[in-house]
């Protein structure tokens, strides 16, 4: 039986069969104005707005929906910026996933920040979106169980 090391947001690994794994796709959007990246806070950094699809759902209307959901922005795509593979562990659930993350750079077409799309789990580890300037980030904790914040913030400063 082939095992991998899943991560979960603490950053901790765990052992898991590969033939366990759930294999999921989240669609997140980067949007910049003035300088500034608009972030989700969550848990004790931040990640880029976003989320699970839902079936039936093709990545871009899970990008809309999430994003909306997580900000109260409503936003259009404007360029694929990278797919990445996850293995990760949720704790709450103590399950395993392969996760797909589709990043988005978007535009912001309509709406304001809220926190009226979250959802039961958001409310426990999200807080509401903020504008952050580009060059912040890279001192606050980047939360996802890859490795790719550095890669995702040199985007965000490309569409500047």
């Amino acid at each position: 039986m082939k095992k991998i090391v899943t991560v979960d947001v603490l950053g901790g690994k765990h052992e898991a069969n590969v033939e366990d794994l759930i294999p999921k796709v989240h669609v997140y959007g980067i949007a910049v104005q003035d300088g500034k990246a608009l972030i989700s806070p969550q848990f004790d950094g931040y990640d880029w707005p976003g989320g699970t699809f839902e079936l039936g759902e093709n990545t871009i209307e899970t990008l809309r929906r999430e994003f909306k959901e997580e900000t109260g922005y409503d936003v259009e795509p404007t360029k694929l910026l990278a797919i990445h593979t996850s293995f990760f562990h949720h704790l709450k659930k103590d399950l395993d996933y392969q996760s797909f993350l589709v990043f988005y750079a978007v535009k912001i077409v309509d709406g304001e920040i809220s926190t009226a799309g979250f959802d039961v789990d958001e409310k426990e580890y999200a807080s509401e979106a903020k504008w952050v300037n580009i060059d912040e980030l890279h001192k606050m904790k980047y939360a996802c169980s890859l490795d790719i914040a550095e890669e995702l913030i040199s985007y965000a400063k490309e569409l500047v």
